[in-house]
């Protein structure tokens, strides 16, 4: 459940309840609770019932989730949060690993990072509407840096490199 009232799923913390740990998460056990929380989504869109789910956005699957609930008459509601930083994400993540959640290589974040911003075009589409957050300045608050309706982008103030680059793609 959400501060917001809604129900909602984390893979994450799922995955943690079924082992009582964040740490070392077996691929076999992540990708059961997947299904899960894919089962949880299709539920509540055939129930009518609000829901809230957190992803990287390393995959489609959310946006393609957020198609079938616009389909099905929700509104449909993204926040985004990156930073301009694979060395910051790193910390971030050794430093979570560190105070017991779950930890992920280099490489993973790195990969994560450039699937989650490439998908973040598609969403903006998908999506009635997008916040878009850079976090990248550790210890400060999340700065909103652009919002989206119905696939249109208005920027807030001086925008990330990261954004650009994607922003750029739909001016090409």
């Amino acid at each position: 459940m959400t501060a917001f009232g809604l129900d909602a799923f984390n893979i994450d913390d799922r995955c943690a309840q079924i082992l009582g740990s964040y740490r070392a998460i077996p691929r076999g056990v992540r990708r059961a609770v997947a299904k899960e929380c894919e089962r949880f989504v299709l539920d509540h869109i055939a129930r009518r019932r609000s829901f809230a789910v957190e992803t990287t956005l390393r995959t489609t699957a959310a946006i393609e989730q957020a198609e079938l609930a616009s389909n099905s008459g929700f509104a449909t509601e993204m926040r985004f949060v990156a930073t301009d930083s694979i060395a910051e994400n790193v910390a971030r993540v050794l430093q979570r690993a560190q105070a017991g959640g779950h930890g992920a290589s280099e490489r993973e974040i790195r990969a994560i990072q450039q699937a989650s911003i490439a998908n973040l075009r598609k969403a903006i589409a998908a999506f009635e509407r997008v916040r878009v957050y850079d976090s990248t300045v550790r210890w400060a608050p999340p700065r909103l840096v652009a919002t989206a309706r119905d696939g249109r982008v208005a920027l807030h103030g001086p925008t990330p490199a990261w954004l650009d680059a994607i922003l750029a793609e739909d001016r090409d």
